[in-house]
């Protein structure tokens, strides 16, 4: 009986399995990142990020759209990598995402926060990581460069459920420190103060614009990882007292805002996230910086198999446009 019992439990949970993943692959996270149900799963920073989605997957429903991972340029040639993306007719949510459990104390204006964990009879252990609201006002910054300084843009910091916010202090009003279990209800009170509307088309244009940023090939993805730890190691350097550390799995988003290593250009050109370049399409001109437009075709995400023209100066200028006629 126990042994039926056992073979009942496991079909289900095999059921169960393949349901979710059925409904993962339907979803605009997998559509958009290409990343795998197991992937997403087992990687802590990935998971968070997704969670995340689907806690504000409901703004679908009402026109919104999202992005995931951005990796936007700076004009040092570096890059800052955005989370997830909610473009809604209130405005542009930049999330930053933080897979974190323990008690999290910061406040906006300082450099580092603190994570304390418990580690067994009554003893404590300290992690400093970068302040987030701090590194997603950069994110902000560039995410301004492209799509300009009309359009409401709020800043939200969103936590898992397995830590709690102990004492964090925020002064601006349009940035929000919170569980992710609130997060769409802080979407939904951030939004309702904007008096700009965007339009469906409005947020497809914005979207088209951005989506470009989120086809990062994975020598770009090395070059910003690798860029961050060096930031990390000169911080270590030159503060002994204060320890700025995350875990591997949240590299892709430690201060951002200190790095220091140049990626190779001409490298991270040859391996862009398209391929086929036409170079007959010259005559074509780059209304963003003026350079040739080139035939492309997507590899991955929503696009993958289309063609569409984008600048010859990639990565520093990233327009694209599936307009082909255009």
């Amino acid at each position: 009986m126990l042994i039926k019992i056992f073979f009942v439990l496991i079909l289900l949970l095999i059921i169960l399995l393949i349901f979710e993943i059925i409904t993962f692959k339907h979803e605009t996270y997998y559509k958009i990142t290409g990343n795998s149900f197991l992937k997403t799963i087992f990687d802590v920073g990935k998971h968070g990020e997704y969670l995340t989605y689907k806690k504000l997957k409901e703004y679908e429903s009402d026109g919104g759209k999202f992005l995931f991972n951005c990796y936007l340029p700076k004009d040092d040639g570096k890059t800052t990598e955005i989370d997830v993306l909610l473009i809604h007719s209130t405005g542009i949510f930049v999330i930053e995402s933080k897979n974190y459990s323990g008690w999290i104390f910061g406040s906006e204006n300082g450099k580092t926060w603190t994570q304390t964990l418990r580690s067994g009879k009554g003893k404590v252990h300290k992690e400093h990581f970068y302040n987030p609201i701090m590194q997603n006002s950069t994110h902000v910054k560039w995410l301004k460069e492209i799509v300009g300084t009309n359009i409401p843009i709020y800043s939200l910091i969103a936590f898992s459920e397995r830590c709690t916010l102990k004492d964090i202090t925020v002064e601006s009003s349009d940035v929000v420190v919170i569980n992710r279990q609130d997060i769409s209800e802080s979407v939904k009170h951030m939004g309702n103060r904007s008096i700009q509307a965007l339009s469906k088309m409005d947020i497809s244009r914005i979207q088209e614009m951005l989506y470009p940023y989120t086809q990062t090939t994975e020598y770009e993805k090395q070059q910003h990882i690798d860029n961050i730890k060096t930031a990390r190691y000169k911080t270590k350097e030159k503060t002994t007292n204060t320890i700025v550390s995350e875990s591997s799995s949240n590299a892709n988003n430690a201060n951002e805002a200190a790095s220091n290593s140049t990626p190779a250009e001409n490298t991270a050109q040859e391996n862009a996230p398209q391929e086929n370049t036409v170079n007959q399409n010259s005559n074509r001109i780059c209304p963003r910086c003026g350079a040739d437009l080139v035939l492309r075709t997507a590899k991955k995400g929503e696009h993958a198999g289309e063609q569409f023209y984008g600048c010859s100066r990639f990565p520093k200028c990233r327009y694209t446009t599936y307009n082909l006629n255009k």
